[in-house]
């Protein structure tokens, strides 16, 4: 497998993801064949703060309808989420950002931020909505699952871990075919 010899158990594979790895020994499938990876997750771990009117809450348990801060017509209000989105995510890897706050947000590489940059495009030393980014580095995500919202704003941006990122439902993006997503009623809940 390219200049190493798999252990008992492992296959060489290149395992599709939002960062290509090339050739390396994994563990098989159940069906003994390379996992599929997940090359187009591009959303949160289940466990990112997200700002609502009753204080942060973990984005997997977030609903169309729930309230959320975004930014609308250029000032921060409480909006209704429009949409939620969840997706498998195997063999995914995030990046785990540092910020000065002492936050420590785990996001797909490929999340947009607020101002059109990618959470996999910071380093150390920029700056996310204000905030100094002290650490960055890429980590195999343990979780099954990736998370996003699409709040009812103009810009559909929303603050996870006190910073404003942008929405991968955002601009008209439809989710990846392994996604669920749902949208709240017109009515509300």
């Amino acid at each position: 497998c390219g200049s190493a010899c798999c252990t008992l158990g492992e296959i060489c594979c290149d395992v599709p993801g939002p960062i290509a790895t090339g050739v390396k020994c994994v563990k098989p499938t159940d069906q003994g064949t390379c996992p599929i990876g997940c090359d187009k997750c591009k959303c949160n771990s289940p466990d990112t703060p997200i700002a609502t009117p009753a204080g942060d809450r973990p984005i997997a348990v977030l609903m169309p309808g729930d309230l959320v801060y975004s930014v609308d017509r250029g000032r921060v209000v409480a909006v209704p989420i429009r949409q939620t989105h969840s997706q498998l995510a195997p063999h995914h890897v995030v990046v785990e950002l540092t910020l000065a706050s002492g936050q420590v947000l785990r996001i797909s590489p490929a999340h947009p931020t607020a101002d059109g940059r990618t959470i996999g495009g910071l380093s150390v030393g920029d700056r996310l909505d204000g905030v100094a980014v002290v650490s960055s580095r890429m980590t195999p995500y343990q979780h099954a699952r990736t998370y996003d919202i699409l709040p009812a704003s103009d810009t559909g941006s929303y603050f996870a871990g006190g910073v404003l990122i942008g929405s991968t439902l955002a601009s008209g993006s439809t989710p990846a075919q392994a996604c669920t997503a749902s949208s709240a009623p017109a009515s509300g809940r």
